[in-house]
């Protein structure tokens, strides 16, 4: 099995060490949510990709997303398109997962084998923002791999940023009412945003490096942090595609 993965940058899923939009093990520098992916991988498989299988490791930044959308924007009609802001930014989320659903394909092609593609974006919003508009997202992405016809893609879609996540197991009692940090501001302008808590509860900022050391050395309760609607949807999807590869 190989796993491949696509985000925003280093502070989230990661990043290519040279600008060369795809690449794999010692080429990729891990961040604290491939770091989180990972485990929920080890608690299928009994093993670490990322430190076990290295070169089973695969990151496509958004520049070869980039490419991939203009390929497919050859054919219009093939593109989620809206004049309205919401459907403009489901239509982002769309598109995205939908050329990193046909890149997997590929490479799955090339590997000759299967994994996970996991699609990283954080959710954002404010606190007025409906829990409606993360599902929109969320369904959006699904569509996107749907339209690829690559039945192994998982959304990971944190409400509203991965900090939210963090914190569940960061704060002063792990993994208690973790809930209520889905609802915390997705503008940084607020006081209350998530990197501004998680600096709050570690006493200190830490950068995706340290963050990586936090979670290796203290691993994620994957039971309890499934509190958080957000990351609960995708354990369970990532759980179902490790379910299809294994029996594939």
């Amino acid at each position: 099995m190989f796993l491949i993965l696509t985000g925003e940058g280093p502070s989230d899923i990661g990043a290519c060490k040279a600008p060369i939009g795809l690449c794999r093990s010692e080429g990729f520098r891990p961040g604290p949510m491939a770091v989180l992916v990972d485990q929920a991988v080890s608690e299928r498989l009994h093993y670490s990709v990322l430190s076990d299988t290295p070169d089973c490791v695969f990151y496509v930044d958004e520049v070869q997303l980039v490419h991939k959308i203009a390929e497919i924007r050859q054919h219009r009609k093939n593109l989620f398109l809206s004049g309205k802001k919401r459907g403009q930014e489901t239509g982002y989320y769309f598109n995205n997962a939908r050329a990193f659903g046909l890149i997997a394909l590929e490479l799955e092609g090339e590997v000759g084998d299967v994994g996970p593609a996991v699609f990283f974006r954080d959710s954002d919003g404010t606190r007025s923002t409906p829990s409606a508009d993360w599902s929109a997202k969320w369904t959006s992405i699904e569509q996107g791999f749907l339209r690829a016809e690559n039945p192994r893609g998982v959304p990971m879609l944190p409400k509203p940023t991965s900090e939210a996540w963090l914190l569940c197991a960061a704060q002063a009692h792990p993994y208690q009412n973790c809930s209520r940090f889905e609802e915390l501001p997705g503008n940084e302008a607020s006081p209350n945003h998530p990197k501004k808590e998680l600096k709050k509860a570690f006493g200190a900022y830490k950068n995706a490096a340290e963050l990586c050391e936090w979670l290796i050395d203290k691993p994620i309760d994957l039971d309890r942090i499934s509190s958080m609607r957000s990351f609960r949807q995708f354990h369970e999807r990532l759980s179902d595609v490790l379910d299809q590869v294994a029996a594939a």
